[in-house]
């Protein structure tokens, strides 16, 4: 925090002082400085193409566009939240994607948030859609869900290596009559 001159001279001289200092560090050091700001300018061209990157799943994922999913995942993708008997593989989780639209065909999202660091990306974000198919034993009612969620994605060259998925199931279910409210 910069404290402001105030009109105590000596007080005022002590903070003179530290300013001028300063300018001499940065005159001194103004090639590592250089350096440094180009690394951090770096930095953030990465993290601006990993959320772009995660952005377009998410987009994809609400289309169950299966080939733009295939385009930005590695092959060996993990899945760290498979449900229950499917496996943690990028085939299964295309699966899922696809049910899941098929469940929902009117499928909207509100992206809240994309926040970057290093090589992971995490997204908060409300869908809505109605139910016009079967989902999970639970049979199509046209009920109009409304259900938060994040994910977290870790990059690697471009591509989505892993993802983790939490959302509110229970308002889920609740909202499609599966348990009581």
């Amino acid at each position: 925090m910069r404290r402001k001159l105030d009109g105590d001279p000596a007080r005022d001289a002590g903070i003179s002082a530290r300013r001028h200092d300063s300018k001499t560090l940065r005159e001194q050091f103004g090639a590592a400085s250089h350096r440094v700001d180009q690394r951090a300018s770096d930095m953030l061209s990465i993290l601006e193409d990993e959320i772009a990157e995660c952005d377009a799943f998410e987009h994809a994922f609400r289309a169950a566009d299966q080939a733009t999913i295939d385009e930005l995942c590695d092959p060996g993708l993990v899945n760290h939240n498979p449900a229950p008997d499917e496996e943690p593989t990028l085939a299964a989780f295309k699966q899922k994607v696809a049910g899941f639209k098929a469940s929902f065909p009117d499928l909207e999202e509100d992206l809240q948030d994309i926040i970057a660091s290093g090589d992971t990306v995490a997204t908060r974000w409300v869908v809505t859609g109605s139910q016009q198919q079967e989902l999970m034993g639970i049979p199509a009612s046209g009920q109009t869900i409304r259900v938060e969620g994040m994910n977290f994605y870790r990059l690697k060259d471009g591509r989505v290596t892993d993802i983790w998925t939490q959302f509110d199931g229970v308002a889920l279910m609740r909202q499609l009559g599966a348990i009581p409210a």
